[in-house]
Protein backbone atom coordinates (compact mmCIF):
# COMPACT_ATOMS: atom_id res chain seq x y z
CA UNK A 1 0.00 0.00 0.00
CA UNK A 2 2.62 2.61 0.94
CA UNK A 3 4.48 1.79 -2.47
CA UNK A 4 1.38 2.37 -4.00
CA UNK A 5 0.94 6.10 -2.44
CA UNK A 6 4.74 6.73 -3.46
CA UNK A 7 3.74 6.30 -7.14
CA UNK A 8 0.61 7.89 -7.04
CA UNK A 9 1.07 10.85 -4.73
CA UNK A 10 3.58 12.46 -7.21
CA UNK A 11 1.58 11.95 -10.34
CA UNK A 12 -1.70 14.01 -7.88
CA UNK A 13 0.19 16.68 -6.81
CA UNK A 14 1.45 17.13 -10.43
CA UNK A 15 -1.80 17.27 -11.53
CA UNK A 16 -2.85 19.50 -9.26
CA UNK A 17 -0.64 21.97 -10.26
CA UNK A 18 -1.31 21.88 -14.18
CA UNK A 19 -4.90 22.10 -13.09
CA UNK A 20 -4.10 25.20 -11.17
CA UNK A 21 -1.80 26.73 -13.98
CA UNK A 22 -4.66 26.24 -16.43
CA UNK A 23 -7.64 27.92 -14.37
CA UNK A 24 -4.89 31.08 -13.92
CA UNK A 25 -3.89 30.91 -17.69
CA UNK A 26 -8.05 31.17 -18.18
CA UNK A 27 -8.76 33.74 -15.66
CA UNK A 28 -5.99 36.51 -17.09
CA UNK A 29 -7.13 39.31 -18.40
CA UNK A 30 -7.17 39.59 -21.97
CA UNK A 31 -5.89 42.73 -23.93
CA UNK A 32 -7.77 45.08 -26.24
CA UNK A 33 -6.02 46.81 -28.72
CA UNK A 34 -5.58 50.99 -28.88
CA UNK A 35 -6.86 52.74 -31.65
CA UNK A 36 -4.42 55.84 -31.64
CA UNK A 37 -5.77 59.34 -31.97
CA UNK A 38 -4.08 62.41 -33.15
CA UNK A 39 -3.58 65.41 -31.07
CA UNK A 40 -4.55 69.16 -32.34
CA UNK A 41 -2.72 72.10 -31.13
CA UNK A 42 -4.95 74.98 -30.17
CA UNK A 43 -3.64 78.58 -31.99
CA UNK A 44 -4.81 81.92 -33.05
CA UNK A 45 -4.68 82.56 -37.07
CA UNK A 46 -4.79 85.91 -39.25
CA UNK A 47 -7.01 87.06 -42.38
CA UNK A 48 -4.71 87.75 -45.05
CA UNK A 49 -6.41 91.17 -47.00
CA UNK A 50 -4.03 92.51 -49.40
CA UNK A 51 -4.13 95.95 -50.37
CA UNK A 52 -2.27 99.35 -50.19
CA UNK A 53 -0.38 100.34 -47.35
CA UNK A 54 2.49 102.05 -46.32
CA UNK A 55 5.43 99.97 -44.90
CA UNK A 56 7.33 101.59 -42.12
CA UNK A 57 11.36 101.00 -41.83
CA UNK A 58 12.83 101.70 -38.41
CA UNK A 59 16.03 103.45 -38.44
CA UNK A 60 18.41 104.64 -35.58
CA UNK A 61 19.13 108.56 -36.13
CA UNK A 62 22.01 110.73 -34.70
CA UNK A 63 20.96 114.29 -33.75
CA UNK A 64 23.23 116.59 -35.66
CA UNK A 65 23.43 120.54 -36.79
CA UNK A 66 24.93 121.96 -39.81
CA UNK A 67 25.55 125.06 -38.09
CA UNK A 68 28.18 123.37 -34.90
CA UNK A 69 31.10 126.28 -34.48
CA UNK A 70 34.33 125.98 -32.85
CA UNK A 71 35.06 128.93 -31.83
CA UNK A 72 39.04 129.86 -32.19
CA UNK A 73 41.51 132.24 -31.07
CA UNK A 74 43.17 134.52 -33.51
CA UNK A 75 45.82 136.32 -31.13
CA UNK A 76 48.49 135.25 -28.90
CA UNK A 77 46.87 137.02 -25.38
CA UNK A 78 45.90 135.40 -21.75
CA UNK A 79 42.31 134.85 -21.20
CA UNK A 80 40.78 137.59 -18.41
CA UNK A 81 37.58 136.26 -18.41
CA UNK A 82 35.26 133.01 -19.29
CA UNK A 83 31.36 133.51 -18.79
CA UNK A 84 30.71 130.40 -21.12
CA UNK A 85 29.34 127.11 -19.39
CA UNK A 86 28.61 123.74 -20.99
CA UNK A 87 25.33 123.17 -21.80
CA UNK A 88 24.68 126.52 -21.29
CA UNK A 89 21.85 128.40 -24.04
CA UNK A 90 23.03 132.11 -25.50
CA UNK A 91 21.35 134.05 -27.48
CA UNK A 92 23.30 135.34 -30.64
CA UNK A 93 25.64 138.72 -29.54
CA UNK A 94 26.02 137.63 -26.15
CA UNK A 95 29.37 137.56 -24.39
CA UNK A 96 31.22 133.94 -24.55
CA UNK A 97 35.03 135.25 -22.72
CA UNK A 98 36.92 138.26 -22.93
CA UNK A 99 40.48 138.07 -23.88
CA UNK A 100 43.50 140.35 -22.82
CA UNK A 101 43.39 143.63 -24.58
CA UNK A 102 46.01 145.78 -23.55
CA UNK A 103 48.72 144.59 -26.46
CA UNK A 104 46.09 145.00 -29.36
CA UNK A 105 45.21 148.74 -27.61
CA UNK A 106 48.83 149.95 -28.12
CA UNK A 107 49.29 148.33 -31.50
CA UNK A 108 45.86 150.15 -32.43
CA UNK A 109 47.20 153.67 -30.75
CA UNK A 110 50.06 153.38 -33.39
CA UNK A 111 48.45 152.33 -36.75
CA UNK A 112 46.12 155.70 -36.02
CA UNK A 113 49.23 157.80 -35.49
CA UNK A 114 50.50 156.32 -38.39
CA UNK A 115 47.37 156.80 -40.62
CA UNK A 116 47.24 160.71 -38.94
CA UNK A 117 50.91 161.12 -39.99
CA UNK A 118 50.19 160.30 -43.38
CA UNK A 119 46.79 162.49 -43.42
CA UNK A 120 49.22 165.51 -42.53
CA UNK A 121 51.73 164.90 -44.49
CA UNK A 122 48.47 165.01 -47.54
CA UNK A 123 47.21 168.10 -46.59
CA UNK A 124 50.65 169.36 -46.30
CA UNK A 125 50.98 168.12 -50.42
CA UNK A 126 47.73 169.87 -51.00
CA UNK A 127 48.82 172.79 -49.61
CA UNK A 128 52.40 173.08 -51.34
CA UNK A 129 50.53 172.23 -54.80
CA UNK A 130 48.37 175.55 -53.91
CA UNK A 131 51.77 177.69 -52.55
CA UNK A 132 53.69 176.14 -55.83
CA UNK A 133 50.56 177.53 -58.69
CA UNK A 134 50.38 180.82 -56.61
CA UNK A 135 54.42 181.13 -56.99
CA UNK A 136 54.41 180.16 -60.64
CA UNK A 137 52.71 182.93 -61.43
CA UNK A 138 54.91 185.48 -59.61
CA UNK A 139 57.93 183.64 -61.21
CA UNK A 140 56.57 183.70 -64.14
CA UNK A 141 56.35 187.93 -64.08
CA UNK A 142 59.65 188.04 -62.72
CA UNK A 143 61.31 186.25 -65.62
CA UNK A 144 59.35 188.48 -67.56
CA UNK A 145 61.18 191.22 -65.61
CA UNK A 146 64.59 190.06 -66.21
CA UNK A 147 64.09 189.53 -69.96
CA UNK A 148 63.10 192.86 -70.14
CA UNK A 149 66.11 193.90 -68.29
CA UNK A 150 68.56 191.79 -70.72
CA UNK A 151 67.14 193.68 -73.37
CA UNK A 152 68.02 197.11 -72.25
CA UNK A 153 71.61 195.94 -71.30
CA UNK A 154 72.05 194.64 -74.62
CA UNK A 155 70.89 198.16 -76.33
CA UNK A 156 73.01 200.07 -73.69
CA UNK A 157 75.71 197.98 -74.71
CA UNK A 158 75.91 198.64 -78.38
CA UNK A 159 75.56 202.58 -77.76
CA UNK A 160 78.04 202.04 -75.69
CA UNK A 161 76.31 203.46 -72.77
CA UNK A 162 76.31 200.78 -71.03
CA UNK A 163 79.05 197.88 -70.24
CA UNK A 164 79.23 194.40 -71.42
CA UNK A 165 79.36 192.95 -67.58
CA UNK A 166 75.92 194.39 -67.18
CA UNK A 167 75.01 192.44 -69.98
CA UNK A 168 76.70 189.01 -68.88
CA UNK A 169 74.69 189.97 -65.12
CA UNK A 170 71.24 190.26 -66.98
CA UNK A 171 72.02 187.11 -68.44
CA UNK A 172 72.94 185.07 -65.37
CA UNK A 173 69.59 186.97 -63.80
CA UNK A 174 67.40 185.79 -66.61
CA UNK A 175 69.18 181.70 -66.76
CA UNK A 176 68.03 181.73 -62.77
CA UNK A 177 64.74 182.98 -63.45
CA UNK A 178 64.26 180.31 -65.97
CA UNK A 179 65.89 177.37 -63.66
CA UNK A 180 63.59 178.51 -60.77
CA UNK A 181 59.98 178.88 -63.58
CA UNK A 182 61.28 175.20 -64.86
CA UNK A 183 61.34 173.31 -61.23
CA UNK A 184 58.19 175.38 -59.94
CA UNK A 185 56.72 173.26 -63.48
CA UNK A 186 58.56 170.26 -62.26
CA UNK A 187 56.65 170.50 -58.58
CA UNK A 188 53.36 171.35 -59.88
CA UNK A 189 54.08 168.49 -62.01
CA UNK A 190 54.84 165.80 -59.59
CA UNK A 191 51.80 166.57 -57.50
CA UNK A 192 48.91 164.06 -58.52
CA UNK A 193 52.12 161.53 -58.45
CA UNK A 194 53.02 162.38 -54.89
CA UNK A 195 49.44 162.97 -54.11
CA UNK A 196 48.99 159.54 -55.24
CA UNK A 197 51.70 158.22 -53.08
CA UNK A 198 50.57 159.36 -50.14
CA UNK A 199 47.03 157.61 -50.47
CA UNK A 200 47.88 154.89 -51.52
CA UNK A 201 50.25 154.94 -48.16
CA UNK A 202 47.52 156.12 -46.08
CA UNK A 203 44.95 153.25 -47.45
CA UNK A 204 47.75 150.85 -46.23
CA UNK A 205 47.68 152.79 -42.90
CA UNK A 206 44.19 152.56 -42.80
CA UNK A 207 43.73 148.57 -43.47
CA UNK A 208 46.49 148.24 -40.74
CA UNK A 209 44.34 150.32 -38.06
CA UNK A 210 41.14 148.75 -39.07
CA UNK A 211 43.16 145.27 -38.84
CA UNK A 212 43.67 146.55 -35.26
CA UNK A 213 40.50 147.48 -34.64
CA UNK A 214 39.20 144.04 -35.35
CA UNK A 215 42.03 142.38 -33.31
CA UNK A 216 40.30 144.86 -30.56
CA UNK A 217 36.87 143.29 -31.12
CA UNK A 218 38.31 139.83 -31.46
CA UNK A 219 39.56 140.01 -27.75
CA UNK A 220 35.36 140.09 -26.68
CA UNK A 221 34.15 136.56 -28.16
CA UNK A 222 30.22 136.58 -28.73
CA UNK A 223 27.95 133.94 -29.84
CA UNK A 224 27.65 133.69 -33.72
CA UNK A 225 24.17 132.82 -32.93
CA UNK A 226 21.07 131.76 -30.57
CA UNK A 227 22.77 128.28 -29.56
CA UNK A 228 24.07 125.82 -26.80
CA UNK A 229 27.29 125.52 -25.67
CA UNK A 230 28.63 122.13 -25.71
CA UNK A 231 32.80 122.90 -24.70
CA UNK A 232 34.65 125.24 -22.89
CA UNK A 233 38.49 124.89 -23.12
CA UNK A 234 40.29 127.48 -21.38
CA UNK A 235 39.88 129.01 -18.06
CA UNK A 236 40.92 132.25 -16.77
CA UNK A 237 44.65 133.46 -16.88
CA UNK A 238 45.17 130.73 -19.70
CA UNK A 239 47.86 131.91 -22.27
CA UNK A 240 46.18 131.26 -26.50
CA UNK A 241 47.49 131.14 -29.57
CA UNK A 242 46.29 131.74 -33.15
CA UNK A 243 44.28 128.53 -33.74
CA UNK A 244 43.53 127.59 -30.57
CA UNK A 245 39.46 126.25 -29.52
CA UNK A 246 38.04 128.07 -26.84
CA UNK A 247 34.37 127.22 -27.32
CA UNK A 248 32.18 125.01 -29.31
CA UNK A 249 28.24 124.95 -29.65
CA UNK A 250 25.76 124.54 -31.94
CA UNK A 251 22.69 126.68 -33.62
CA UNK A 252 19.58 125.34 -31.63
CA UNK A 253 17.67 126.65 -34.95
CA UNK A 254 19.17 124.45 -36.81
CA UNK A 255 19.19 120.80 -36.06
CA UNK A 256 18.18 117.87 -37.63
CA UNK A 257 18.88 113.70 -37.87
CA UNK A 258 21.09 111.71 -39.46
CA UNK A 259 19.93 107.90 -39.81
CA UNK A 260 21.18 105.27 -42.44
CA UNK A 261 18.39 103.82 -44.89
CA UNK A 262 19.04 100.62 -45.94
CA UNK A 263 20.20 100.12 -49.27
CA UNK A 264 16.86 98.12 -50.20
CA UNK A 265 14.83 100.97 -49.23
CA UNK A 266 16.23 103.59 -51.16
CA UNK A 267 14.89 103.01 -54.69
CA UNK A 268 11.16 103.99 -53.82
CA UNK A 269 12.71 106.65 -51.64
CA UNK A 270 14.78 108.35 -54.64
CA UNK A 271 11.53 108.16 -56.17
CA UNK A 272 9.30 110.14 -54.06
CA UNK A 273 12.20 112.71 -53.48
CA UNK A 274 11.71 113.21 -57.14
CA UNK A 275 8.51 113.11 -57.21
CA UNK A 276 7.90 115.28 -54.80
CA UNK A 277 6.03 113.27 -52.49
CA UNK A 278 7.28 113.71 -48.51
CA UNK A 279 8.73 111.16 -46.73
CA UNK A 280 7.19 111.59 -43.36
CA UNK A 281 8.95 110.18 -39.96
CA UNK A 282 8.41 109.74 -36.49
CA UNK A 283 10.90 110.23 -33.71
CA UNK A 284 10.45 109.18 -29.62
CA UNK A 285 12.49 111.65 -27.40
CA UNK A 286 12.01 111.25 -23.89
CA UNK A 287 8.83 109.18 -24.67
CA UNK A 288 7.58 111.85 -26.64
CA UNK A 289 6.98 111.06 -30.47
CA UNK A 290 8.14 113.89 -32.87
CA UNK A 291 7.24 114.38 -36.86
CA UNK A 292 10.09 114.62 -39.11
CA UNK A 293 10.04 115.27 -42.58
CA UNK A 294 13.09 113.41 -45.40
CA UNK A 295 14.87 116.70 -47.16
CA UNK A 296 17.76 114.72 -48.56
CA UNK A 297 19.96 112.41 -48.68
CA UNK A 298 23.83 112.19 -48.34
CA UNK A 299 25.97 112.28 -51.30
CA UNK A 300 28.98 109.61 -50.25
CA UNK A 301 28.83 106.38 -48.68
CA UNK A 302 31.46 105.88 -45.99
CA UNK A 303 33.51 102.33 -46.25
CA UNK A 304 32.00 99.78 -44.44
CA UNK A 305 28.64 100.95 -44.41
CA UNK A 306 25.24 99.15 -45.77
CA UNK A 307 23.17 102.26 -46.88
CA UNK A 308 23.45 106.20 -47.47
CA UNK A 309 23.16 108.49 -44.46
CA UNK A 310 19.27 110.16 -44.97
CA UNK A 311 18.79 114.01 -43.31
CA UNK A 312 15.62 114.51 -41.31
CA UNK A 313 14.00 117.77 -40.45
CA UNK A 314 11.47 118.76 -38.01
CA UNK A 315 8.13 119.57 -38.19
CA UNK A 316 7.29 122.95 -36.29
CA UNK A 317 9.02 123.71 -32.91
CA UNK A 318 12.07 122.27 -31.90
CA UNK A 319 12.76 120.28 -28.82
CA UNK A 320 15.69 120.74 -26.56
CA UNK A 321 18.49 118.91 -28.32
CA UNK A 322 21.68 117.00 -27.21
CA UNK A 323 23.87 116.75 -29.70
CA UNK A 324 24.95 113.26 -30.84
CA UNK A 325 22.19 111.58 -29.06
CA UNK A 326 20.88 108.44 -30.92
CA UNK A 327 17.09 108.12 -31.15
CA UNK A 328 14.82 105.68 -32.85
CA UNK A 329 12.63 106.70 -36.12
CA UNK A 330 10.22 105.24 -37.31
CA UNK A 331 10.12 106.07 -41.46
CA UNK A 332 6.97 105.82 -43.59
CA UNK A 333 7.97 104.66 -47.14
CA UNK A 334 4.67 105.33 -49.69
CA UNK A 335 2.14 103.11 -50.00
CA UNK A 336 2.86 99.85 -51.83
CA UNK A 337 0.40 97.86 -53.82
CA UNK A 338 -0.52 94.01 -53.36
CA UNK A 339 0.77 93.76 -49.72
CA UNK A 340 -1.18 92.43 -46.34
CA UNK A 341 0.04 92.61 -42.92
CA UNK A 342 1.59 89.93 -40.37
CA UNK A 343 1.72 90.29 -36.45
CA UNK A 344 5.73 89.39 -35.71
CA UNK A 345 4.23 85.82 -34.39
CA UNK A 346 3.31 84.88 -37.81
CA UNK A 347 6.47 84.57 -39.20
CA UNK A 348 9.00 82.00 -39.06
CA UNK A 349 12.73 82.46 -39.68
CA UNK A 350 13.13 85.10 -41.72
CA UNK A 351 10.63 84.17 -44.90
CA UNK A 352 8.25 81.21 -44.06
CA UNK A 353 4.76 81.93 -42.57
CA UNK A 354 2.10 78.78 -42.41
CA UNK A 355 -1.10 78.85 -44.22
CA UNK A 356 -4.07 76.86 -42.25
CA UNK A 357 -6.18 74.87 -44.40
CA UNK A 358 -8.79 71.97 -43.42
CA UNK A 359 -6.87 72.38 -40.05
CA UNK A 360 -3.22 71.47 -41.06
CA UNK A 361 -0.46 73.65 -41.72
CA UNK A 362 0.76 74.59 -45.16
CA UNK A 363 4.22 76.20 -45.12
CA UNK A 364 4.93 79.36 -47.34
CA UNK A 365 7.25 81.38 -48.86
CA UNK A 366 6.44 84.95 -48.26
CA UNK A 367 8.91 88.33 -49.17
CA UNK A 368 9.52 90.52 -46.41
CA UNK A 369 8.41 94.52 -47.61
CA UNK A 370 8.79 96.59 -44.20
CA UNK A 371 7.46 97.05 -40.90
CA UNK A 372 3.77 97.97 -40.54
CA UNK A 373 2.70 100.39 -37.53
CA UNK A 374 -0.22 98.49 -36.05
CA UNK A 375 0.05 99.33 -32.39
CA UNK A 376 3.41 98.67 -31.12
CA UNK A 377 6.38 99.74 -33.65
CA UNK A 378 7.79 96.61 -35.67
CA UNK A 379 4.91 93.76 -34.07
CA UNK A 380 3.37 94.15 -37.82
CA UNK A 381 5.65 93.48 -40.70
CA UNK A 382 4.25 93.84 -44.94
CA UNK A 383 4.84 91.08 -46.85
CA UNK A 384 3.83 89.67 -50.55
CA UNK A 385 3.03 86.39 -51.50
CA UNK A 386 1.93 84.84 -54.99
CA UNK A 387 0.95 81.44 -52.36
CA UNK A 388 -1.14 83.40 -50.52
CA UNK A 389 -4.97 84.98 -51.38
CA UNK A 390 -7.15 87.58 -49.67
CA UNK A 391 -9.48 85.02 -47.33
CA UNK A 392 -6.73 82.71 -46.34
CA UNK A 393 -5.68 81.97 -42.94
CA UNK A 394 -2.49 82.36 -41.46
CA UNK A 395 -0.96 81.28 -38.14
CA UNK A 396 0.22 83.87 -35.85
CA UNK A 397 0.82 81.60 -33.00
CA UNK A 398 4.66 80.29 -32.32
CA UNK A 399 4.35 76.91 -32.09
CA UNK A 400 8.37 75.28 -31.33
CA UNK A 401 7.14 71.96 -32.94
CA UNK A 402 5.28 73.68 -36.19
CA UNK A 403 5.56 71.51 -39.43
CA UNK A 404 3.85 71.21 -42.59
CA UNK A 405 0.59 69.17 -42.06
CA UNK A 406 0.52 69.60 -38.33
CA UNK A 407 -2.94 69.16 -36.81
CA UNK A 408 -4.50 72.33 -35.33
CA UNK A 409 -7.34 74.01 -34.19
CA UNK A 410 -8.08 77.86 -34.52
CA UNK A 411 -9.37 79.56 -31.02
CA UNK A 412 -9.09 83.03 -32.24
CA UNK A 413 -8.94 84.91 -35.91
CA UNK A 414 -8.08 88.41 -36.16
CA UNK A 415 -8.85 90.08 -39.26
Amino acid sequence: MSRILRFILPIMLLGAGVAVFLALTSSRPVDQPLNPTERSWPVEAVTVQRQPLAPTVRLYGRIESPHESRVRCALSTDVQEVWALVGQNVSKGEKLLRLDDLDVKLTLAQREAELTEIEAQIQSENTRYQTDRAALVQETKLLALVQSALERAERLAQTQVGSQANVDDAHQAVTRQQLSLTSRHRAITDHPSRLTQLQARRLRAAAVRDQALRNLERTHIVAPFDGRVTAVHVSPGDRVHPGDRLVNLFDTAYTEIRAQVPNRHLPVIRQSLREGTPITATATLDGTPIKLTLTRLSGKIEAGEGGVDAFFDFQGERPPLELGRTIPVLVSLPPQPGVFALPATAVYGADTVYHINNDRLIRVAVEHVGEYRNGEWGSWSLFRSTALQDGDIVLTSQLPNAVEGLKVEIISTRD
